[in-house]
């Protein structure tokens, strides 16, 4: 029994199935976890190995290198990445998608227990590093004071543990402010008068801090352990540790070293609005959801505000506001475009009734979507609330379908009865056909396996859900409310049979009905001026006389700049701070800026700009930076101004859109390369923030062991090193208590015994063997310059530029940036390739394509068996390079780039725009049984053209709101919109025509060939 019947049959039973959906639906919808962008599964592990005083080229010689070529051999291994930098190696290890990476990590974990002999024994263990996509810092907060050492305690002591105790909060991170720090500054002339050295201090300080168990007691039946305690009481205590001579005296630390109770050596100061602040990091847990975190966190938040009210607190970054507001502008969207379908539907129904029938069809099936996505695993984000938007006029599409064929019926003389269940069963092979073919595209999709998958699989499921859930609406709902809601006396309102035949809809039926009788009768003309056309328009496409922009990802107002500022290599952290502080004021009148927080470090700088709400604003953010970019001329610093316009994430100061890899052994060479291509990208129009990584300006003095010299006396390279690095930058030997806190205790040379090269060579320093001589006598130390650090890539060196664009196409600077680069002269040995953006655009675009073509053989597929026919769908696909001329129109008219969400359109149109061509071959094929083919194609375009009318305009009507990409969120889904809407528009005026044509030769030359065989036979 057909399930339309059943549904008519049995109208409370279907009731109560559709009710308890609802019900479902509403559980699944506030269950679902709600997030900015889909939930994605990390690809990368990172290596870091620590070695102290090591340069970078130190670094890549004898730790990075040797990790590399030791890895190389992993399972699954896509490339690998490194940066060797002054102290530690970072090895970014990219594995292809899919790789099981713990069983990776147990692999990784052997090959570096066999790496541990041939490493540097002086370098630490390496430490694998898993990176977790889905594990963001979802509110970053400045709180500022007066009293910088009181808010660091009172940040580490309070905000840090009641934030960390919320469930979903991986951890609370601080920057800034003073740390409190014990300074041994030891005088190296009294020092060595003594007979001593930095050894035989620390030793001393160790032992007399030092707590140990020493032994045992038994009392009674009970054994006590005795401990011997050696905190001190006060600072007083640590000045009078007793210190051993060479000649066997006890000297107190005061007569060799001076005990300062100060801070840590400032590396960084924080700023909010020109006040000094602290930066706390919230991180989540990769699984929790941040809106629901965030919320809590913002509540413990106002209860320690109202404990420390001289504390100011700001929001400088909240994850779930983002999140919140782009969800709200897509459901606006959504709401806006139902309800523009739903009046399009009234004004071609004329009728309440009819009307609110197929309108049910929008929330029960959005409402059983919710429950396929919660069974689904998926959550509510930007791209799968899209598709819901993007789809809204396709959930109408089914429904429309049966309700009109059910109103033939009714028309015709059928009860209500009858009508519901023979109209609905004659076109339900027909929208589970279309359904399928709409639904068939998204399947390869699912299948690919990279970032892309991950991203739009999600986007897939949801669209796929939704038009399941319709059909089931359509086929069920649809006819059940049909039998009940049509009007009893089994005609039609004058005001619906004056819309049919003789009102404004009948003039354009009778307009369409002479183009497609003339069609007929001139097919091969018509045939011939189609293909002309398509052929023009691929020619005026390949040369580029149709412009066609393209970039990777649809920007987005975010709404945040970040301002990177470079000085000079070696730059105190106290000069930055002074540059930091002239940035600030130049920005501070901006009036779109509301909160300027920045930080400053030894030799750079950065300031995050906070932007008020879109809605309150006239000038993008785009518009903003450029201001910002105009007002920071003058500074005397490389600065990169960023706007933060990819629901990706940051992508630092240079920018991600392109990236230049200059692979190459020699550094010189690579940085004279990198200087060049510089120059020549900045003459290029659109080009921002050109950045390249190989630094050779940061001053240095360079110590190079004498070998045989320093064997002799019982030194290694390694161990010249260490004694250096604990003399000039200290060591932490111990801690001291007070109040229950715990602080370091450092041990260094005093610093003003140290201050250029020739105090540098006087260093003392002693050998495992005790032995204590001048550094020069060990070895030569010279004054030059060195990199801050050296990047590899697939084992070879490389020097990377990274630039953004502004106001250009992402294709059109790559032409100009590859045109002037081949003019170049490139050395033999080296080689130049491109990165970034523009390469996930080349890779993504790549694998689109070959789904698009997959989709399009399982449309293919789907339809052959429908109408049991190879032929039939073959016409039916001439449908999809007419909306592919559509949705390259589409963009070009309205000058928004082809993305990765647009091919997604494109792959889309692939199942939707062959749903008009198969209602119409299905008609045709039916009324061939009792009519000629001529009278069966009329009756076919007369009798369907309302239909797809309705589903196409309902379709485009309800893109409408998306694609005019309005409001934070909406950028990603309005380049899918665009080509949906004009791609589906186009290939619908055309296929009213073009398909029942091509039907017409195609069978004519069946016919032809059937009598050439019966002739033969």
């Amino acid at each position: 029994m057909k399930i339309s019947n059943i549904s008519v049959d049995r109208p409370v039973a279907i009731t109560m199935i559709i009710l308890t959906i609802i019900l479902l639906g509403i559980i699944s919808f506030n269950r679902l976890p709600m997030r900015q962008m889909p939930k994605t599964d990390s690809s990368f592990l990172m290596i870091r190995t620590t070695y102290r005083g090591a340069s970078p080229e130190e670094i890549e010689d004898s730790v990075t290198k040797i990790i590399e070529e030791n890895v190389a051999t992993l399972n699954g291994l896509d490339t690998i990445s490194s940066t060797s930098y002054e102290g530690y190696s970072m090895v970014k290890l990219e594995m292809e998608y899919g790789t099981d990476l713990t069983e990776t990590k147990n692999d990784l974990r052997d090959i570096i227990s066999r790496m541990s002999s041939i490493l540097p024994n002086e370098a630490d263990a390496p430490q694998i590093i898993t990176y977790d996509p889905n594990s963001e810092a979802i509110l970053i907060l400045a709180i500022s004071g007066e009293d910088l050492v009181n808010l660091k305690n009172i940040a580490e002591d309070e905000f840090k543990p009641a934030l960390e105790k919320i469930v979903g909060v991986a951890s609370v991170e601080i920057s800034g402010g003073l740390e409190r720090e014990l300074h041994v500054n030891v005088n190296q002339d009294q020092m060595l008068g003594y007979g001593l050295n930095l050894n035989n201090i620390a030793s001393s300080i160790k032992a007399a801090t030092s707590n140990a168990t020493v032994g045992n007691i038994k009392k009674g039946y009970k054994k006590i352990s005795l401990r011997a305690v050696g905190d001190f009481n006060s600072i007083d205590e640590i000045r009078n540790i007793s210190i051993i001579t060479q000649s066997g005296k006890k000297i107190p630390l005061s007569e060799v070293a001076t005990v300062e109770d100060t801070f840590a050596d400032r590396d960084s100061f924080s700023y909010l609005n020109g006040k000094n602040s602290l930066t706390l990091l919230v991180q989540k847990e990769g699984d929790s959801n941040t809106v629901q975190v965030a919320k809590e966190a913002l509540s413990v938040l106002d209860t320690l505000k109202k404990e420390n009210p001289n504390i100011d607190i700001s929001i400088i970054s909240n994850s779930a506001d983002d999140i919140e507001n782009s969800i709200s502008n897509v459901a606006k969207s959504f709401m806006v475009g139902g309800l523009l379908a739903i009046i399009i539907l009234f004004l071609f129904l004329r009728n309440v009734r009819t009307t609110i029938i197929i309108a049910t069809a929008i929330p029960t099936s959005v409402i059983a979507t919710f429950v396929l996505m919660y069974f689904g695993n998926l959550t509510l984000n930007i791209l799968s609330l899209g598709g819901l938007t993007l789809g809204v006029g396709m959930l109408l599409d089914n429904s429309i379908v049966v309700l009109e064929n059910i109103y033939r019926h009714y028309i015709a003389g059928d009860d209500r009865i009858k009508a519901a269940k023979e109209g609905s069963a004659e076109v339900a092979t027909a929208i589970i056909a279309s359904t399928m073919t709409t639904a068939a595209v998204f399947l390869p999709i699912i299948f690919v396996k990279d970032m892309l998958a991950q991203l739009f699989t999600p986007f897939s499921l949801t669209v796929t859900f939704s038009l399941l859930a319709s059909l089931f609406v359509a086929l069920t709902f649809v006819p059940m409310l049909s039998s009940k809601l049509l009007n009893s006396n089994g005609k039609m309102e004058e005001a619906e049979l004056e819309s049919n035949d003789t009102g404004k809809f009948g003039t354009i039926k009778k307009i369409y009905i002479k183009i497609l009788s003339w069609s007929l009768e001139h097919n091969k003309t018509v045939v011939a001026i189609l293909l002309i056309g398509l052929i023009l328009f691929g020619t005026g496409l390949g040369m580029g006389l149709i412009p066609l922009k393209m970039e990777y990802i649809p920007s987005s107002d975010l709404g945040k700049i970040s301002v990177y500022i470079d000085l000079a290599q070696n730059t105190m952290v106290e000069r930055t701070a002074v540059v930091l502080k002239d940035a600030e004021n130049r920005l501070k009148d901006i009036p779109e800026i509301e909160t300027i927080n920045s930080s400053a470090e030894n030799n750079s700088a950065e300031l995050s700009l906070k932007l008020i709400d879109l809605n309150k604003r006239e000038r993008s953010v785009d518009q903003v930076a450029e201001e910002v970019r105009t007002r920071m001329k003058g500074i005397a610093a490389d600065i990169y101004v960023a706007a933060h316009n990819s629901m990706m994430g940051s992508t630092g100061k240079g920018g991600n859109d392109i990236k230049i890899n200059i692979q190459g052994p020699n550094l010189e060479v690579l940085s004279k390369l990198s200087d060049i291509i510089v120059e020549q990208v900045k003459s290029i129009d659109g080009t921002r923030n050109i950045a390249k990584s190989l630094d050779d300006n940061k001053s240095e003095f360079k110590i190079y062991p004498k070998i045989e010299i320093a064997n002799e006396l019982g030194f290694t390279t390694a161990g010249i090193t260490s004694a250096v690095d604990d003399a000039v930058e200290g060591n932490t030997v111990s801690t001291y208590s007070e109040d229950g806190k715990e602080y370091d205790i450092n041990l260094k040379i005093s610093k003003d015994q140290i201050e250029n090269i020739d105090e540098l060579k006087q260093l003392m320093i002693s050998s495992a063997t005790g032995i204590t001589v001048p550094l020069e006598q060990v070895a030569n130390i010279e004054e030059g310059t060195g990199y801050n650090k050296i990047e590899r890539e697939d084992q070879e060196r490389v020097s990377s530029i990274s630039l953004g664009i502004y106001d250009r196409a992402l294709n059109e600077v790559q032409q100009d940036i590859e045109e002037k680069i081949n003019n170049l002269s490139i050395p033999a040995g080296y080689t130049v390739t491109y990165g970034g953006n523009v390469d996930n655009m080349n890779s993504s675009f790549n694998q689109l394509a070959i789904t698009m073509i997959l989709s399009i053989i399982l449309v293919y597929m789907v339809m052959a068996a429908q109408f049991e026919s190879l032929i039939h769908p073959f016409i039916v696909m001439f449908s999809v390079p007419l909306s592919l001329v559509g949705a390259v129109l589409g963009l070009s008219i309205t000058g928004i780039p082809l993305s990765v969400p647009g091919f997604i359109g494109v792959i889309m149109l692939v199942g939707i725009v062959v749903n008009n061509a198969i209602v119409i071959i299905d008609y045709i094929n039916s009324r061939r049984r009792t009519k000629s083919k001529k009278e069966a194609i009329i009756e076919a375009g007369e009798t369907r053209i309302r239909p797809i009318m309705m589903t196409t305009l309902t379709t485009v009507l309800a893109m409408v709101p998306m694609s005019l990409g309005i409001g934070q969120g909406a950028e990603q889904q309005q380049p899918m919109a665009i080509v949906v809407m004009a791609g589906l528009l186009f290939s619908t005026i055309l296929t009213l025509v073009v398909i029942p044509v091509l039907y017409d030769i195609v069978d004519e030359i069946k016919n032809k060939f059937h009598h050439i065989e019966e002739s033969i036979g």
